[in-house]
């Protein structure tokens, strides 16, 4: 039997002080409060990193200031009800959820249940179930674009999210999956999950070798840009894709006006598709199911996993790409060691 702390006990948490530092705190442990809106308190178990979280660890977000909420930044949670206000949910439950604030580096957090569902016992103590909220959103989107058998596909950008689209659409029918990003190693992935074939180079070097020989690009239906927190290869995916084709925006940004190269877009006849925050139950349970049948395959995304207090370090090999990171996993049990 699981004994909780006492809900006037604090928690410890990691908060990022200052760019690219992290410290271990103390803060007050959430309670739910049954006069308002539904909510559960979950005590984390695990939790990944999301390339998203990056630009909140090393400074990028200009609009943010720091020290950033203790917890934050991560939302790929995985973690045991301890109470709850809904009646979906009940102590004990593993679920996976997005935490309130994105606040998911602490013992405990709180979550709408919208934002969460239950895991089966056959999965719970897996931490790779982490892997269910990113594959849900690359589920939304590729439904964002319908019918995708039979087309030809561009990925820029081959981290887990891009490896996750190069499978989904290699198990949704499209006929040629092309990969692109510089880093060897993650062509060499993007082939094992699906893509026909890859090119290890950046999408700017691409474009400029597809304007050498006029004819030679056999330029793609769609186009996905999965590399997000700069601008430049969202119009190298315009650049890329074929007349009346398709480019789908999923990466995320880190400012709010983009530099769009209209004309190309213009006389393409293109259309452009922005994917993200999906209708989370429902897209969460889609995710679960695929990753029933597929985790044998979808655990190898997880290739480092890490004790909590080493988050500094995972966070720091994440950002440089370093050592053929794919996806980390934190596991959040042990706090014994100070990260500061």
């Amino acid at each position: 039997m699981v004994i909780y702390k006492s809900i006037q006990d604090p928690m410890k948490a990691l908060q990022v002080t200052q760019p690219r530092i992290f410290q271990q705190v103390e803060v007050p442990t959430p309670y739910l409060d049954s006069g308002h809106a539904e909510r559960i308190l979950v005590r984390t178990c695990w939790v990944s990193m999301c390339g998203s979280d990056i630009p909140f660890f090393t400074g990028s977000k200009r609009f943010r200031t720091y020290p950033l909420p203790a917890g934050a930044p991560i939302h790929e949670c995985v973690g045991q009800v301890v109470e709850s206000t809904s009646k979906n949910f009940h102590p004990g439950d593993t679920v996976i959820a997005i935490p309130d604030g994105n606040q998911g580096l602490a013992e405990y957090f709180v979550t709408q249940p919208a934002r969460a569902i239950c895991l089966p016992e056959q999965i719970s103590g897996r931490d790779a179930s982490c892997l269910i909220q990113p594959l849900s959103t690359v589920l939304n989107a590729v439904d964002r674009l319908g019918d995708v058998a039979g087309k030809s596909v561009a990925v820029i950008g081959l981290g887990s999210i891009g490896l996750l689209f190069c499978w989904l659409f290699k198990k949704r029918g499209a006929t040629h999956i092309l990969g692109i990003d510089p880093i060897v190693e993650r062509c060499q992935a993007a082939e094992k999950f699906g893509a026909s074939e890859t090119i290890p180079a950046r999408s700017l070097e691409v474009v400029h070798s597809s304007r050498q020989i006029p004819g030679v690009w056999a330029a793609p239906d769609i186009c996905v840009e999965a590399v997000g927190h700069q601008m430049e290869t969202l119009n190298d995916c315009l650049e890329l894709v074929k007349k009346q084709g398709t480019v789908l925006a999923f990466g995320v940004p880190d400012q709010p006006v983009y530099a769009i190269e209209y004309e190309t877009f213009f006389r393409k006849n293109a259309q452009l598709i922005a994917a993200v925050t999906p209708e989370w139950r429902t897209y969460l349970t889609k995710a679960l199911e695929i990753f029933i049948q597929e985790q044998e395959q979808l655990e190898g995304l997880v290739t480092h996993r890490f004790p909590i207090w080493s988050a500094q370090q995972a966070f720091t090999l994440y950002e440089n790409h370093a050592q053929g990171v794919l996806k980390v996993i934190l596991d959040v049990a042990d706090w014994q060691k100070n990260t500061g």
